[in-house]
């Protein structure tokens, strides 16, 4: 976090993979953006957030939120436990949130985040090239992210389209890890869209 006096506040939510985006986002936007990402699980799926929802956003006043919940939604889990467990579904995994629960979450997350005043950004689930042990669907971001975009174009919500930024690069397709795309650099759409949403081209 950068604790610079009069710069435009930047959180950005989502799981796992934005750590190291939102790191190098954070040095490139230094001294035009103060950019954070809290490394919180309650971050990581939409029902944790919407739980955890005032922690997630603290007492800083933002002027902008990027967000994304997907992954971890979209992912198998223990059903015998209160914390998130992976387990694939050929275990007896059950999926972490529904189509129709995602729906609901999302719808309540936006609104909830646009009580704030802060500008919005969603940033679109990463695609998912293998069942990744069983604990993932391939292509089921393909429903949420459709979910996820009808929702924004009601609320009004600009899109990352982070899923065809992944899909147009050849080295981060050839990864078979959805956590992981061949060391290709995530933070350029997020950068590019900061300084389009915030105006400071």
């Amino acid at each position: 976090m950068f604790a610079e006096e009069n710069l435009p506040r930047v959180l950005i939510i989502g799981d796992s993979i934005y750590n190291t985006p939102s790191r190098s986002a954070a040095e490139e936007l230094k001294g035009r953006v103060e950019v954070v990402w809290k490394y919180e699980v309650s971050s990581f799926h939409s029902g944790s957030a919407l739980e955890h929802f005032d922690e997630l956003l603290g007492d800083t006043k933002w002027d902008l939120v990027h967000f994304n919940f997907g992954l971890t939604d979209l992912m198998y889990r223990d059903p015998n436990t209160k914390t998130i467990r992976a387990m694939s579904k050929e275990a007896g995994g059950v999926r972490v949130t529904s189509p129709a629960l995602y729906e609901q979450h999302l719808r309540q997350l936006v609104t909830r985040f646009q009580a704030t005043g802060a500008k919005l950004v969603w940033a679109s689930t990463t695609p998912i090239k293998t069942d990744y042990n069983g604990v993932l669907d391939s292509g089921s971001e393909i429903e949420y992210n459709r979910i996820a975009a009808q929702i924004m174009k009601e609320k009004g919500v600009a899109i990352n389209d982070m899923h065809a930024y992944i899909n147009a690069s050849e080295v981060a397709l050839k990864s078979n890890n959805p956590l992981s795309f061949n060391r290709h650099p995530l933070h350029p759409p997020i950068v590019q869209s900061i300084i389009t949403i915030l105006k400071l081209d």
